[in-house]
């Protein structure tokens, strides 16, 4: 076998650890998986664990990464092309944008049930470094929303407007997750059963709240202080 082949299968190998390390994790947890669960999954020896990330602690660490990495481009290249259109968005289209790369990942019904199942195991038994979740995944795709909020939405003062990102992605995880159950369970009056359907109202919700989060505009057209800004 010539380098090039040899380097294709071992580059395979490694994406088919990968690919069965989601699933076992997500659905065992880490404790409940062995190397062995899981090179019997992906059809590799036990050893191919060690051999390409080093035992399973890496797995882990690496499985989460390859996920991670996915999710914050994909909603990242949902800023950049923001930024690029013109005329520029407004709010409301900036909302909606928002929402749909948010959501669209994540309804996938493999790869987007497999990694809201290992962040919910991650956030009850904690195994990354402490740092990799919030430097790798959240605070790229923050910085680039509040980035995105300035440039079309209403002044804000930079407390305010993290909270305001953060009320937003707390409204869509837990429409994710309602409209996972609502789904398994049959319950219609749970969520709407389209989530365009809720996408609207959080488009139409969100951009009130932001709005009313806004640094007040003083009657005579000046700044305000600082001490009169909203909070």
């Amino acid at each position: 076998m010539d380098v090039a082949a040899k380097a294709h299968e071992g580059e395979d190998t490694r994406d088919r650890i990968l690919e069965s390390s989601r699933k076992l994790f997500a659905e065992k947890g880490f404790d409940l998986t062995s190397v062995r669960d899981i090179t019997t999954d992906a059809g590799c020896n036990v050893a191919s664990v060690n051999y390409h990330f080093g035992g399973k602690d890496n797995l882990y660490l690496e499985t989460f990464r390859s996920m991670l990495a996915l999710l914050r481009d994909r909603r990242l290249l949902v800023f950049d092309e923001l930024m690029d259109r013109t005329p520029p968005p407004t709010l409301e289209e900036f909302l909606q944008s928002f929402a749909e790369g948010f959501i669209d990942p994540l309804t996938d019904e493999s790869r987007g049930r497999l990694f809201m199942a290992l962040v919910s195991r991650e956030m009850c038994d904690a195994r990354l470094p402490h740092d990799v979740f919030f430097q790798e995944f959240i605070h790229p795709i923050l910085d680039r929303a509040m980035a995105a909020l300035a440039e079309f939405g209403p002044q804000l003062e930079p407390g305010a407007a993290r909270m305001c990102i953060m009320s937003m992605v707390g409204q869509l995880l837990h429409a994710l997750r309602a409209h996972h159950i609502s789904t398994a369970q049959r319950a219609s009056d749970l969520m709407p059963e389209r989530l365009s359907d809720y996408v609207a109202h959080f488009v139409t919700y969100s951009a009130g709240g932001i709005r009313a989060c806004a640094v007040p505009t003083a009657t005579d057209g000046s700044a305000p202080d600082a001490g009169e800004a909203v909070l």
